[in-house]
């Protein structure tokens, strides 16, 4: 594989899984499973540097958040089952699932001005290594659609950590590749907030150099799904917040003041993820606001979930525009 392999590579080898105990429901029939929340990993230093970059440009400009930018994603769902699964997604269940995920990603992406659009129907693959998540690449090398600028979600029925043994009693809610390269620093340099031209130079991009693109998310989150507590839809709402380059809200785990989390600035400093949907929650409480527990980039569950921040939402259009849009 090309360079964006080697960098999804170095991606994947960092950041532990944050685990909690789940309820899976199947047929009427409940039974309890460890669930680790989000895999994605930390940023790259490219990645970091340009939000820093984008954070500073935001405190020069001192202006609100601007108007969005239209934009539409091209999005291609697949179904990946397990041999044991095939009765749990029966063609109507899948349209039913796809339907609601698509409006639940719209939902909580149009402040943003982003609308997902899927141009073919989902595909739907029997393949019990590709469901456990057993062999990543072989499965993207064969499904994948479209450019770097499209969203691949891959609905897995039985979703495990990368290279982790499947364990039946273990489930992944997803992860996400981010965004590795943008086209250029004049291209970063030229972003504003009131211009419908960002003066990024489009650069075509192999496909063979990022078939890892995308996102994988367990099925069972999906809206009307069997895990508890999360069957909204909007872990792919998370996960695809990564994909166009967001970081928790959480990043860093820390209330010093040198540290930047998530670089965006109206996203309240906050040192540990949150479970549930506490109420009050200050884990930095000597900075300014609560923890925002009701921002997709947190780990609440889904009644809890809410919101992106406006400046955000700002960042999901500049690093959309930078980093993937027309490549």
């Amino acid at each position: 594989m090309l360079a964006f392999v080697a960098i999804f590579s170095l991606l994947l080898a960092v950041a532990p899984v944050e685990a909690r105990m789940g309820v899976l429901k199947n047929d009427g029939q409940a039974r309890s499973v460890e669930v680790s929340m989000c895999d994605t990993q930390h940023p790259d230093d490219a990645l970091r540097s340009i939000h820093s970059e984008l954070s500073a440009q935001t405190k020069l400009r001192k202006v609100k958040p601007r108007a969005p930018q239209a934009f539409t994603v091209k999005t291609y769902f697949h179904f990946v089952v397990t041999t044991d699964s095939v009765a749990l997604y029966p063609p109507e269940r899948r349209n039913m699932l796809a339907t609601g995920q698509l409006q639940a990603l719209n939902t909580a992406y149009a402040p943003a001005g982003i609308t997902f659009s899927t141009p073919v129907p989902p595909t739907y693959t029997v393949n019990t290594t590709w469901a456990t998540n057993s062999d990543d690449v072989a499965m993207k090398t064969a499904l994948r659609a479209g450019t770097y600028s499209s969203l691949n979600i891959y609905f897995q029925s039985n979703l495990s950590a990368p290279g982790a043994a499947y364990d039946p009693s273990s489930f992944l809610l997803g992860y996400c590749q981010m965004p590795t390269s943008a086209t250029s620093t004049s291209c970063l340099s030229s972003l504003g907030h009131n211009t419908t031209d960002s003066g990024c130079t489009s650069t075509s991009y192999a496909p063979t150099s990022y078939v890892s693109d995308g996102c994988n998310v367990l099925a069972a989150t999906m809206p009307g799904g069997a895990m508890q507590d999360f069957n909204q839809g909007k872990t792919a709402v998370h996960e695809v917040g990564h994909w166009f380059g967001l970081l928790h809200t959480f990043e860093g785990n820390s209330c010093a003041s040198t540290d930047k989390g998530d670089f965006v600035d109206d996203t309240p400093q906050e040192m540990t993820a949150t479970d549930g949907c506490p109420a009050g929650k200050d884990s930095c409480p000597g900075s300014k606001g609560l923890d925002p527990i009701g921002n997709y980039m947190d780990y609440s569950n889904d009644a809890c979930y809410t919101n992106f921040s406006p400046l955000q939402q700002d960042r999901i259009v500049d690093l959309y525009t930078l980093m993937r849009l027309g490549h």
